[in-house]
């Protein structure tokens, strides 16, 4: 079947959002339309550096509430910086508690006031250094450190589990703290990435697959970092999903009659449970105990498969 209409904005229900929001348990896109934007005419980019997360924290804030609205707005913390020094030379200072990179795309006219407003809004949270990449080379290079973060990690980590939860802009020195003290009290490290402008962090927690028992805690760990997401009004998942690593967690957002609601509308697109089975919902096989028990998947049963 064919969702969505011609125009972005559809009559009736958004089977589009339902169907894209699904993480395929409703079924396979073989066709899909978007639509192609221009390229903006300009761009600038601002990186802030800070001796405290909670004045990186306070930065965002600051910017949003000047009516501002950045094309991105990326915070790494100190041992992410040192993780990416080491591995490519960007230019991020090695002491900073925290860096904000902040990108503005647009009109030409008028790009200038705009970055100037983002620089004293940094400025008045306490940045100790604000400078705008000097071309487009310079701007590369620091955005390669932010991109590149993930892959860094592995000079100074033989392994790490990337967390995925999402706040309120006003909670991120609250929740930041909470990250780092949960990380630590299972003797634990944690690099922090994070698209700041949306609340959505990136908790990287580091660990040694090689040491008996340290995966449990890391698992224990990211357990308690996005209920505390979640107790601060915000949710289990920004982007990555939820899949089979978060579906117990669900409870911590949803209620029982919220989950049997989303498993009557799986039931109506997907009856026979052959679209990414096992994937969503929680099972009694998990410390929270909702829902019915899990059910094998046929194809379990025959022993082709096997559920993590």
């Amino acid at each position: 079947m064919w969702l969505g209409g011609k125009t972005r904005d559809a009559q009736g229900y958004d089977l589009v959002g339902l169907f894209v929001g699904s993480e395929g348990t409703f079924g396979i896109a073989t066709k899909i339309v978007v639509r192609i934007l221009r390229k903006p005419q300009a761009v600038k980019t601002v990186l802030a550096v800070f001796d405290r997360v909670d004045q990186a924290s306070e930065a965002v804030s600051a910017i949003i509430a000047r009516g501002l609205v950045p094309a991105a707005m990326e915070m790494i913390d100190q041992l992410t910086i040192e993780a990416v020094e080491d591995a490519f030379g960007c230019g991020y200072p090695r002491d900073a508690a925290a860096a904000l990179l902040i990108e503005l795309d647009g009109l030409a006219a008028g790009m200038e006031a705009q970055a100037e407003r983002v620089v004293q809004a940094c400025r008045d949270c306490g940045a100790r250094d604000v400078r705008a990449a000097r071309d487009e080379a310079e701007r590369q290079l620091l955005w390669k450190g932010r991109k590149s973060a993930f892959g860094a990690f592995g000079r100074i980590s033989p392994a790490y589990m990337v967390m995925d939860g999402v706040i309120p802009r006003t909670k991120l020195p609250y929740v930041l703290a909470r990250v780092n003290a949960i990380a630590a009290a299972h003797g634990l490290r944690v690099g922090n990435v994070f698209h700041a402008g949306d609340g959505n962090l990136h908790p990287n927690i580091l660990y040694d697959p090689r040491n008996p028992g340290e995966e449990a805690r890391v698992v224990a760990a990211g357990a308690e970092i996005l209920k505390v997401c979640a107790e601060v009004g915000g949710s289990i998942s920004g982007e990555h999903g939820i899949g089979l690593e978060k579906a117990d967690y669900m409870p911590f957002i949803f209620s029982e009659a919220d989950l049997a609601c989303m498993r009557l509308v799986k039931d109506a697109f997907n009856p026979t449970g052959l679209c990414n089975p096992g994937k969503i919902f929680p099972s009694n096989k998990a410390c929270v105990e909702v829902g019915p028990a899990y059910r094998p998947h046929p194809i379990e049963e025959k022993g082709l498969a096997q559920r993590f």
